[in-house]
């Protein structure tokens, strides 16, 4: 039985929620605080109850996002074990943009691209959700190397990265042309190419 959030614990999950979505879709800059209050269905004496400002509460959803990751509360894979695995990872973005009629990108990327020189803690926030992110993808490629399955040549971390670039991209491009075609084409010659360093 899921367990009932005290009230005020509830009025911050709302703004928070309320908060994430508007981000996610129209970006950090472009959304205000009134906006928030009103898909929320809160006011502004609780917003500031709970936030002190429009950046805490950029700190709050990044935090709660980290958060909801480490705890297994979000959809995609964070177990890569196999090759299967791996292009499930992928299949779920594609699949997500297709479900979306690719109107968005990566919600933690939509708010990275509008940080300024001044937004240190959450680039360090966000950068803390990428690596988790890709760390099961290096444990996936680190584990074939010692199996000796890899070349030499071989770097699991660079052949992670690269797959984690190519899957925002895939986000990015796919948002853009309202079409994950060459995302998956993208993805298609990445694994031709992640194939090639197979002994």
């Amino acid at each position: 039985m899921q367990a009932v959030q005290p009230r005020g614990q509830k009025t911050r999950s709302k703004i928070l929620q309320a908060a994430f979505e508007l981000f996610h879709k129209q970006g950090v800059n472009a959304t205000s605080v009134d906006e928030i209050l009103a898909k929320s269905g809160t006011g502004k004496s609780q917003f500031y109850h709970y936030f002190k400002s429009k950046e805490a509460l950029i700190h709050a959803v990044v935090k709660d996002f980290f958060e909801k990751l480490c705890n297994k509360q979000l959809p995609f894979k964070l177990e890569i074990k196999t090759w299967q695995d791996l292009k499930e990872w992928f299949a779920f973005f594609i699949h997500l943009q297709d479900d979306i009629c690719c109107e968005r990108g990566c919600p933690m990327a939509t708010i990275g691209y509008e940080l300024t020189a001044k937004d240190d803690s959450i680039r360090q926030e966000i950068n803390h959700i990428f690596e988790l992110t890709t760390q099961p993808i290096v444990g996936f490629f680190v584990h074939l190397k010692a199996q000796g399955k890899l070349k030499p040549s071989a770097d699991p971390r660079s052949l992670a990265e690269l797959c984690f670039i190519v899957m925002q991209g895939g986000l990015l491009v796919s948002k853009i042309n309202k079409d994950t075609a060459s995302f998956k084409t993208s993805v298609s010659h990445l694994f031709a190419y992640l194939k090639s360093f197979l002994k």
